[in-house]
């Protein structure tokens, strides 16, 4: 498993929302920038592209969806948990 991934990866509003899409379940029938920017996540390994392992594991849907991995989910969980920022008095 890679290392955790900082908080800090410089994510656009597009590629968090993807990812948060891939909560739900895999990412397919994606667009020409929804899929580049796919490719951008799994290259920080956040999303994983489907193919044998996938298959070998069950999945019978499309080679060319995206997946959450561990280090995404993470990402996702760390973000929530983020306290708010307090003011000073």
């Amino acid at each position: 498993m890679s290392p955790m991934p900082g908080p800090n990866l410089g994510l656009t509003p597009e590629e968090r929302g993807l990812l948060h899409a891939a909560l739900n379940g895999p990412l397919v029938d994606l667009g020409a920038e929804e899929l580049a920017a796919c490719v951008r996540l799994c290259s920080l390994g956040l999303l994983q592209r489907s193919g044998g392992v996938a298959a070998a594991n069950g999945w019978r849907g499309s080679p060319h969806a995206f997946f959450l991995t561990r280090d995404g989910w993470t990402l996702l969980k760390a973000d929530h948990a983020a306290p708010a920022m307090r003011r000073a008095i």
